[in-house]
């Protein structure tokens, strides 16, 4: 059985371990939803963990149930008390902003992030080098640092501070499960899951290393690695064997590599969504600039993953839908019987010859430059442009900035062999795929894959109790069997390569030095 705890909803999957055919799925939104400041509401979590498994427990064999995985989006910060419960759902701090699970883009850490990275610098602190010289409003350190200035009492009330995912294994199994990926890309922590040295953090805050030690206590274990039995109460109430296990959890960008084949070094995995996310798989350490991290079983195990990606990919066309969007394209879409996005993509004929260029930094530049406090903007407009000119460039733009990322790791000795995608808008947008093809000049292998990071979790589940032995027989067993190939179009690649160029010159211009960083 396999978890995905994403940004608005939570899915579950149930895997024949045999052939990786689905045997039960279910979706559940969360009550609250989001809120404005980018909080969870903390009954939320618990409620959709109950539904999504009586609903999957109710339509398979229960008692075959071996294992259950889990990812979610990271890094959405959970604070619990000494009893073990959510501080918001406790007094005095319900209702209290710094006391509420904080989502994995609530940005209002910023000026932590920008103290915190500032004092590493200053003092050469080697974590820099895993983390792609670069300390993220996103990550676990700012979020606390804003519970240590706003709130005081939140934050002695503090006593374990947890990813989502393994927060979902801490409501299952009663135990902590620490995330190897959640601690190498979000928590500072080394290959041996050291932290940062303790002057470190006490030069941030009077006695903070001894705070950030305790409330990160716990080994982590890699994806797939031995997990722990669930609470009897819990396998009791969904119905499932007393000896039911569940993995260490993941982060849900990290899933896709298992289920599309990209476990070897040098494959590579786009997984599109709201966000994008890229990892490249190494088999050793290398520091390299312009990404979120690099650590050892972080996504595949025994590998060094690395991750990157920006923060606002299919959010962006959502808001350009939603926003700019003529009526009169909207109407045609309507009569055509079809969306807006298949209308704008006929429309397309010459696609290297688009003269608007697009920075996607709707949502801050991740990596290539790592700067969220970067905007987005469009470039080349004249009294010609239409809108699926404007529409070309986002997807261009999305896709120039995924090519500048691999440019940094190439250039820093990164070998990328293979490019492999999923998530929803790669089987959804044909045109971005192909895109992807021509810009990056390589084939492009989109898998087909259904309820792709639920599915995943399923797979390190297996890992985990042994019903596999390795990642790679995991995907041979139950992983994407079939794949979408988007070749480039070489008969323009010297137009796509200028266009490329002219990009990144816009990306100079606007914000970054250059493969280098910001």
């Amino acid at each position: 059985m396999g978890l995905d705890f994403g940004t608005l909803s939570a899915r579950g999957a149930v895997l024949d371990t045999s052939d990786g055919s689905i045997a039960a799925q279910t979706e559940f939104a969360y009550p609250h939803g989001v809120s404005r400041e980018n909080l969870y509401r903390a009954e939320d979590i618990p409620l959709a963990l109950d539904r999504v498994m009586r609903d999957l427990t109710a339509m398979c064999d229960a008692r075959a149930i071996r294992a259950v995985g889990v990812d979610a989006t990271g890094y959405t910060m959970v604070c619990l008390s000494g009893d073990g419960v959510p501080l918001a759902l406790t007094d005095p701090f319900r209702g209290r902003e710094q006391a509420q699970i904080k989502l994995w883009k609530r940005h209002a850490a910023q000026a932590q992030a920008e103290e915190a990275l500032n004092l590493a610098r200053e003092r050469e602190e080697p974590f820099l080098a895993r983390t792609g010289w670069q300390i993220s409003s996103e990550w676990m350190l700012p979020k606390y640092l804003e519970m240590y200035d706003a709130d005081p009492e939140a934050f002695a009330a503090a006593d374990l501070v947890l990813d989502l995912n393994e927060y979902l294994c801490f409501l299952l199994t009663g135990k902590i499960l620490r995330s190897a990926g959640s601690a190498g890309y979000k928590c500072l922590r080394g290959e041996k899951g050291e932290l940062p040295d303790a002057a470190y953090f006490d030069a941030l805050r009077p006695g903070l290393a001894g705070a950030v030690r305790h409330v990160l206590r716990g080994t982590p274990l890699p994806p797939g690695g031995p997990g722990a039995p669930l609470l009897p109460e819990a396998a009791a109430r969904w119905g499932l064997r007393a000896d039911v296990t569940a993995a260490p959890g993941i982060l849900d960008g990290h899933t896709a590599p298992i289920l599309l084949g990209a476990v070897k070094p040098g494959d590579a995995a786009l997984i599109l969504g709201t966000s994008n996310v890229l990892t490249v798989q190494m088999s050793r350490f290398l520091p390299l600039h312009n990404v979120c991290g690099v650590a050892r079983d972080g996504i595949v195990p025994g590998l060094w993953g690395v991750d990157a990606g920006q923060a606002c990919t299919g959010e962006m066309l959502a808001w350009y839908m939603e926003n700019l969007l003529p009526s009169s394209v909207a109407e045609a879409a309507r009569r055509a019987g079809t969306d807006a996005h298949a209308l704008l993509s006929s429309r397309v004929k010459e696609p290297w010859r688009n003269p608007v260029t697009v920075l996607d930094w709707w949502n801050g530049s991740r990596n290539a430059p790592s700067d969220l406090t970067l905007r987005g903007s469009v470039h080349g407009l004249s009294l010609d442009t239409a809108p699926e000119d404007i529409y070309l460039a986002m997807l261009q733009g999305i896709v120039c900035s995924d090519r500048e990322i691999l440019e940094s790791m190439r250039g820093e000795g990164v070998r990328v062999d293979r490019v492999f995608a999923a998530g929803g808008m790669s089987g959804k947008n044909p045109l971005l795929m192909q895109e992807y093809a021509n810009i990056l000049h390589c084939p492009v292998s989109v898998g087909e894959i259904r309820e792709g990071p639920a599915a995943a979790s399923a797979l390190f589940a297996a890992l985990s109790c042994g019903i596999v032995k390795s990642a790679e027989e995991a995907y041979r067993r139950m992983g994407a069997r079939r794949f979408r190939v988007f070749e480039p179009d070489t008969e323009h690649g010297a137009e796509y390569e200028a266009l490329f160029q002219r990009a990144h010159a816009v990306r100079i211009r606007n914000g970054s030095n250059g493969h280098g960083g910001a």
